[in-house]
Order: structure tokens, then C-alpha cells, then sequence
């Protein structure tokens, strides 16, 4: 276990003296208004909520059927059939998405 971590030191010691290892600059933030524009634009905040909160007549929310799916970026392709809006939309909904699944696992725990 000791050599393992000496052995470690080393490399990086090395990685950093070569400048191999740089800092990974912080990824640029997400301009999410094309997607919602496109949500609001393609009738989905008309049945949805512009959050896609509304409840529908079986009880769920789009958010909530979204955290259900593996993903859910294709499960929006049953309406959205431009990838490029597709993925802008998703771009939109995944912290909303992200938020329903945090909250469902709190629910699922209790």
C-alpha cells in the first residue's frame, strides 16, 4: 500500500513538472432560453407548465415521468422531432428533471 501511494506521488510529481496535468477550466454555463423558447414555441408549456409541472389527467407530471426515463432526452422525441430543438428543450428541462429525481429518491427513502 505504500508503494502504491510513493509510486503515485511520483507520477504526479513528474505529470506536473512535464506541465501534463492541467486545471480543468470550469465547463461555460448553459444558455437554457433557446430551450425554453422552443418548450413555449412547440405548444409543450401549453398541456405542461412552462416548468413542465402541470399535473396531467393520470396524476404525473412531464418532469416526473422524465426522471422516470433512462433518457430522457429520447423520450422527448415522441414530440420533438428536430434534434436540435430536442436537445435544446432537454438542455431546459435537465435541472428540473435532476431536481424531480432528487426529490422522488427523498420521498422513496422515508
Amino acid at each position: 500500500m505504500k508503494l502504491v501511494s510513493i509510486l503515485s506521488a511520483i507520477a504526479i510529481t513528474l505529470l506536473l513538472g512535464t506541465g501534463a496535468v492541467t486545471q480543468n477550466p470550469a465547463p461555460p454555463a448553459l444558455d437554457t432560453n433557446e430551450g425554453k423558447k422552443v418548450f413555449a414555441a412547440a405548444g409543450c408549456a401549453k398541456c405542461h407548465d412552462a416548468d413542465g409541472s402541470k399535473k396531467l389527467a393520470d396524476g404525473t407530471t412531464l418532469l416526473s415521468r422524465l426522471a422516470k426515463n433512462k433518457d430522457p432526452e429520447m423520450r422527448l422525441a415522441t414530440r420533438l422531432k428536430n434534434e436540435q430543438e430536442r436537445h435544446q428543450v432537454f438542455l431546459y428541462l435537465q435541472p428540473m428533471i435532476e431536481r424531480e429525481r432528487s426529490s422522488a429518491s427523498g420521498r422513496a427513502e422515508r
